[in-house]
């Protein structure tokens, strides 16, 4: 099979991204360098349709493959030609997955960037967080919205403006909004809230989403967006924006959000007495309004096709270097519990997170 100039091109970059998988400087190049250009220029595109571009993307690559496979056998052309076509197709997918968000995985890990211990158990401190994780929680209960949507993504850049790039993370454009899915039937049959796509930069959320679940999965996508790959990490984001708004129904949307990994955490790290104690204090409303949104999400799933996109998200994050695969969600306790304990100054001064 002739070698292309674009064959060169193409190994160059995919010899790029291995650099990127293998050596932290260089992942630390594309993500403050390189990825701010390539995820500004993308969305640009992208901004110049109302729908979402990534579904288009992924089924054209699926197509492209299986065209070329197809053609290959048919023409009875030999293995090693066949492959180095096939080879072609996955060679650019990974290049443009890549270069396009996934590269961020392979940097310098945000506690290492800040320079912070991650948080070791202690009873006082947890207490302390369950105390004031209630009293959001039950004081905000049942609320309900009382945003419209473009103002509060407007209001989620202007939080990671001054937060989240003040942690390395990328600065947010204009025209990065969030984006309507083309087959969103099949997200909610895997129950899927929302998602970054990688191919154009463009962050979307469940046409199905719950108004209660809105304003933190917007944010929990627009936390990737700047950068953030860690599902711990963009939970723990969507929850610093949501605890610190002015709107007791954004607040509410935030708590409830992470209500599952305060409970999991709750009993693990709690007597059994404790736990249902804490369980006692927190807002008849809230429970009820949890209790609802899994039977909301339990009528839509359906389970075979879940438990499939699962265990290749399980896999996909295990690939990136994320260790605990999709269990990372459960480390949004610890991360909030982390940088709390940054929020306090040797003064007693406190930061804005």
């Amino acid at each position: 099979m002739k070698v292309r100039t674009s064959d060169i091109i193409g190994l160059g970059l995919l010899a790029f991204v291995a650099a990127c998988r293998f050596s932290v400087p260089v992942a630390d190049f594309y993500a403050e360098r390189c990825y701010p250009v390539i995820s500004s220029a993308l969305s640009r595109l992208a901004a110049l349709v109302p729908f979402s571009l990534e579904e288009i993307v992924a089924i054209v690559f699926i197509l492209i493959f299986i065209t070329v496979l197809v053609r290959s056998i048919k023409r009875k052309e030999g293995f090693f030609r066949c492959l180095g076509k096939t080879g072609r197709v996955v060679m650019w997918l990974l290049v443009w997955v890549n270069l396009g968000w996934c590269g961020n995985y392979f940097r310098t890990p945000l506690y290492t960037r800040m320079e912070l211990e991650p948080a070791r158990f202690d009873a006082e401190a947890f207490e302390s967080f369950l105390s004031e994780y209630t009293d959001i929680l039950n004081g905000s209960a049942g609320s309900r919205a009382t945003w419209d949507k473009e103002s509060l993504e407007q209001e989620i850049k202007d939080f990671y403006a001054a937060e989240a790039t003040a942690c390395g993370y990328t600065a947010l454009r204009p025209w990065q909004h969030v984006k309507k899915p083309l087959i969103n039937p099949l997200f909610s049959a895997v129950t899927i809230l929302g998602w970054m796509g990688p191919f154009f930069c463009e962050t979307q959320v469940n046409l199905d989403l719950p108004e209660l679940e809105y304003p933190s999965v917007l944010a929990h996508e627009t936390a990737h967006l700047t950068g953030v790959t860690g599902e711990g990490e963009a939970n723990y984001w969507a929850y610093a924006f949501c605890r610190q708004s002015d709107n007791p129904s954004v607040r509410y949307s935030g708590c409830m959000e992470i209500f599952p990994y305060v409970a999991v955490n709750a009993r693990a790290l709690l007597s059994e007495e404790q736990y249902n104690a804490w369980l006692a204090k927190v807002s008849p409303c809230a429970k009820e309004d949890y209790n609802a949104i899994q039977e909301f999400w339990d009528g839509k799933r359906v389970r075979f096709i879940e438990n499939v996109q699962r265990t290749l998200m399980d896999m996909f994050l295990r690939s990136k270097g994320i260790s605990d695969g999709a269990k990372n969600y459960q480390g949004v306790i610890g991360i909030i519990m982390t940088m709390d304990a940054r929020r306090t100054l040797a003064g007693g001064e406190r930061v804005s997170i």
